[in-house]
């Protein structure tokens, strides 16, 4: 799409594992020259280590292509090892020409082709090798098995080089005890590792020499800088950054990448709309920072009262303005649990408004809502937010006044008295109450020791999340 506008000949960041676009750190180089030695030497087993993205698959295809220059070396790839052993062996038998897709080989068969094939390869002087992409997955009864099959030997000579490509799983799997046969069978292990920064910058202007762009500096320093730090030098996550940077730039006609493309492509990269609110929250991207941001502002016009913002502040925790720039989402994000407990507490310390008018009683219950959508979308939200709203409805028309200890009941009359003696009190649940909220609503506080409390006084009380309208909680003085 955007080749043309760049004038590249091909697309310089594909994920595609193309050997023409390897870039060859020294740790690269190594690795490469020591599987090219191993299998001309006939070592036997060699290893290739390295994490997801660092370029395993593309390192294993140049050396396909050089061993393809001396015909006397035959290669079969397995990369599917979510296989059967016998499964795997004839993919690798089909690869070599020593059987057909679609063709039923037993264990046994397969085994004598190979070793017939081999032994004919060395004769010749060539030889025949195995690379197993994905290696890390193979069970331990299929890695024994690759042991077995480097049996196939001379007095002299190893007739079959088994190449394992895996990540660093791989390499704990062969520490294991008993794969230690197969270990000490290792001649050769090679690591590859991230890229460092230098490396990052000249892997990206390595393969944009390779699609032709001899021009200007297309990327620049800024969003160099921003795109080893994002992708932490591994080589698939430069390339599918740079990619969607590219893209952005050409929609909107820019010749040059700069740091505001890379940072969309981050923010398009880490955030979704359709995550579920119990997997783990991404980071909020910049249009949701600024609807925090607005709560917060919208907080502080509804509370008049300087300790009861001082309270928000402290419970909410949000991050001023000026540090969360357009380059870093790095709001802080409680998860499931933690939001329940933050806006637990802020909807307590809102119940506190013992003189609010009902209008700002809504809109504090509205701003919950915005902080449970924003944040952590709980449903529990919703319920605290009807509450609020509800107590500011019955503040302004139904009860038309308050009691002196802030304890309320249907017609404003004071529950306490007859009914619950001195030694306790007692409120009518209204519609859409559960405990948490009458608790928060009388003491301004909601734990543990207050919950046992009121449980003591109302033993018929099974869920504290259920409590019928019209029921009569008896709440105990003092707490």
């Amino acid at each position: 799409m955007y080749c043309d506008f760049f004038g590249f000949s091909a697309k310089p960041f594909d994920v595609t594992p193309d050997p023409k676009f390897l870039y060859l750190t020294p740790g690269h180089r190594e690795a490469l020259s020591s599987l090219v030695y191993g299998i001309h030497e006939r070592k036997g087993f060699m290893v290739l280590v390295g994490e997801v993205g660092t370029g395993k698959t593309t390192l294993l295809k140049t050396v396909l292509r050089q061993l393809e220059k001396e015909i006397e070396v035959r290669v079969g790839v397995i990369f599917n090892t979510d296989l059967t052993f016998n499964n795997m062996l004839t993919m690798a038998l089909v690869d070599l020409g020593l059987a057909k897709a679609e063709e039923r080989v037993s264990k046994v068969k397969a085994l004598q082709r190979l070793n017939d094939f081999a032994t004919r390869q060395l004769s010749r002087g060539g030889n025949v090798v195995l690379l197993v992409d994905e290696a890390q997955n193979l069970k331990p009864a299929a890695l024994e098995n690759l042991r077995l099959l480097s049996n196939l030997e001379t007095y002299r000579n190893k007739l079959i080089q088994i190449v394992l490509s895996g990540q660093p799983e791989l390499d704990a799997k062969l520490n294991r005890p008993e794969l230690r046969q197969l270990s000490q069978r290792i001649t050769i292990k090679r690591y590859i590792t991230p890229l460092s920064e230098g490396e990052t910058y000249e892997y990206i202007q390595h393969r944009l020499g390779v699609a032709g762009h001899n021009g200007t500096p297309l990327f620049g320093s800024e969003a160099q800088k921003t795109i080893w730090e994002y992708s932490e030098g591994v080589p698939r996550k430069i390339n599918v950054l740079c990619d969607n940077a590219l893209l952005i730039a050409y929609a909107l006609r820019e010749k040059a990448v700069e740091i505001n493309a890379v940072q969309e492509s981050i923010r398009d990269l880490r955030w979704s709309p359709f995550a579920s609110p119990k997997e783990d929250t991404p980071a909020i991207p910049v249009q949701s920072r600024s609807l925090v941001l607005q709560s917060r502002s919208l907080v502080q016009e509804v509370t008049t009262t300087p300790p009861v913002v001082e309270a928000i502040e402290e419970e909410v925790v949000l991050r001023p303005a000026s540090d969360l720039g357009e380059d870093h989402d790095s709001a802080a994000i409680h998860s499931e649990p933690q939001l329940v407990s933050t806006i637990s507490r802020f909807a307590g310390t809102i119940s506190r408004f013992q003189h609010a008018k009902p209008a700002a009683l809504a809109l504090a219950g509205c701003v919950v809502l915005l902080f449970g959508i924003v944040l952590g979308r709980s449903d529990s939200v919703i319920q605290w937010t009807s509450n609020i709203l509800a107590s500011a409805t019955v503040r302004g028309t139904t009860l038309g006044q308050e009691t002196g200890d802030g304890l309320l009941t249907e017609g404003g009359r004071d529950a306490s008295g007859e009914s619950g003696g001195k030694d306790s009190r007692v409120v009518v649940a209204k519609r859409g109450d559960n405990l948490f909220w009458i608790i928060v609503s009388a003491y301004g506080k909601y734990d543990g020791q207050v919950l046992k409390a009121v449980l003591q006084e109302n033993p018929e009380i099974q869920d504290p999340d259920v409590i019928a309208t019209g029921q009569v909680i008896k709440l105990p003085q003092g707490k």
